[in-house]
């Protein structure tokens, strides 16, 4: 059993006035002690949270967080067959008419895509994020 992290979470957790940070904290605590399996995410959500937290928190911030993800959670490699599969997810996936469309439909980044098709790949049923788009997928929301 495997447990797939996104940015959101990673973000929440280490911002304190981030609205979902108590709840992130209160997580933590369950995937600290395995309750949902190996926490897994992958080098394209690293690459987003420590950019996030550069822009943030500055430069020594990003550097913690990004060592403590890298202590603690598996991190999956986007190889040339990953790749692939994400982009194939990220071309099938609809172009909005409208900004209103696109908030009502599922847009999802290729960095989404990719965290898709890993959780395809290693058939992960759990992810903890805070970001609603991911209600649109076949896989339970730890939030």
């Amino acid at each position: 059993m495997a447990v797939f992290l996104d940015a959101s979470y990673f973000l929440a957790f280490y911002d304190k006035n981030d609205v979902h940070h108590e709840r992130a904290l209160l997580l933590s605590m369950k995937l600290d002690a395995n309750e949902y399996g190996q926490s897994i995410t992958s080098d394209y959500i690293f690459d987003e949270t420590v950019s996030v937290a550069l822009r943030k928190f500055g430069k020594e911030n990003a550097q913690a967080l990004g060592k403590q993800i890298l202590g603690t959670v598996f991190i999956v490699q986007c190889d040339r067959h990953l790749f692939d599969a994400s982009l194939e997810k990220f071309n099938s996936s609809k172009e909005p008419f409208s900004f209103t469309d696109c908030v009502s439909q599922a847009i999802f980044s290729f960095t989404d895509c990719v965290s898709q098709a890993i959780m395809d790949l290693i058939q992960i049923k759990y992810i903890v994020t805070f970001d609603k788009l991911f209600e649109k997928l076949d896989v339970e929301i730890i939030k």
